[in-house]
């Protein structure tokens, strides 16, 4: 009866040993796990917080730069001056709130416009514009008609 009931402690013993070993290799994976959880956590929450200040950043809504894609048969140089003279015209709306921005009066800054460059005239049309922190015109320029002796 004894040796039965030392093989059975011992037995007993032995299962309680190969039970306790395999829950330590899950609890260290899971240990393991919940610290990488930790840190998968704090970089969201970095991320997150980055998101939210360029929302914010957005939400002011306020132009930081005008860009122009400049479209016709023009010479090289002229196409830089006329970029610059774009630019100039253009200026004031750096800074300015894009939602109390009036498209049709965006447009109106250029549309139509002659502008001289090197003695010759350029009649600038804007296709569309974008508006948005970086503001985009696409506008196509040409020629501009030769004026009559009426004017």
């Amino acid at each position: 009866m004894r040796r039965n009931l030392g093989a059975l402690l011992l037995g007993a013993l032995a299962g309680g040993m190969l039970i306790h070993l395999n829950h330590a290799r899950c609890l260290e994976q899971l240990h393991w796990d919940k610290e990488k959880l930790k840190v998968q956590l704090f970089e969201c929450t970095e991320r997150l917080s980055r998101m939210e200040a360029t929302w914010e950043e957005q939400q002011k809504g306020e132009i930081s730069s005008v860009k122009f894609v400049i479209q016709g048969e023009i010479e090289p140089f002229a196409r830089l001056e006329l970029q610059r003279l774009a630019g100039e015209i253009t200026s004031g709306l750096v800074g300015a709130t894009i939602m109390e921005m009036q498209p049709d009066l965006v447009v109106a800054l250029l549309q139509r416009r002659k502008l001289t460059v090197e003695k010759k005239d350029y009649m600038v049309t804007v296709n569309w514009v974008v508006i948005a922190p970086e503001t985009l015109f696409n506008i196509n320029v040409s020629p501009a008609p030769e004026e009559g002796p009426g004017g």
